[in-house]
């Protein structure tokens, strides 16, 4: 990611060895910059947040949703919202020194989710539109 990051100037050749950002946050590493672009921004998210659904015959199932799964050092304090999870979730999470404040579920379509952070979990099932919202231990707020 700082690799990703670094600043690179617009006018510098940029070897295969370069890279990093423009000024404009563009990757800058042609003839791949499609992917530190998309790529980047999706390794981000991912560390932030993670999640699958299962999918049975008869449609959707339960949808897992796991929170700050893979925080870096730097991020010791943060705050994000309206990652889009698997299943239809949304979710917002506020964190101080590594650990959940709140975190904010919003089902668009309804339906069933667990959410865990580190080894504690809450199972939620929701209605269309329903936003839960949860202390940094899981407990309803």
């Amino acid at each position: 990611m700082r690799g990703l990051l670094s600043p690179a100037s617009e006018t510098e050749r940029i070897e295969a060895t370069g890279g990093g950002a423009y000024p404009n946050l563009f990757d800058a590493h042609p003839p791949f910059q499609i992917d530190g672009n998309f790529g980047g921004t999706a390794a981000v998210a991912e560390m932030l947040l993670q999640s699958r659904v299962e999918v049975t015959a008869a449609g959707l199932g339960k949808a897992e949703i796991e929170v700050l799964p893979a925080l870096p050092e730097a991020w010791r304090d943060g705050e994000v919202r309206g990652l889009r999870a698997r299943g239809g979730f949304e979710v917002d999470v506020r964190w101080k020194e590594f650990v959940p404040e709140w975190v904010r579920v919003r089902s668009l379509p309804g339906g069933r989710a667990v959410v865990r952070v580190g080894d504690r979990t809450a199972e939620l099932e929701m209605k269309k539109g329903e936003v839960v919202e949860m202390d940094g231990e899981l407990g309803r707020r």
